[in-house]
């Protein structure tokens, strides 16, 4: 895995409002950070450490997962269920 390129692509996700894939890169990242892989360069440079790095990029990354989770649910609230019979 490539940590960078994931953080990136991640982001851009975001931007794009993709939150499927967002999602999907956050939780390979936090998978990648919690096997001890080394984290992505999220704020600055490498000078504030890699422990700062790990740290804000879990962080970020389990809240685009759980915002993600948080999307879906409140689209299903406001989603009007279906009448089966076709009556309005």
């Amino acid at each position: 895995m490539d940590p960078q390129q994931t953080w990136t692509d991640m982001l851009d996700a975001l931007k794009q409002n993709d939150h499927d894939e967002a999602k999907e890169l956050a939780g390979a990242l936090l998978e990648w950070l919690g096997k001890g892989g080394f984290p992505p360069i999220v704020v600055g440079d490498e000078s504030i450490g890699a422990d700062w790095h790990r740290t804000i990029a879990a962080v970020i990354c389990r809240s685009v997962v759980s915002r993600t989770n948080e999307t879906r649910e409140d689209s299903h609230r406001r989603t009007p269920a279906t009448n089966l019979n076709g009556d309005h």
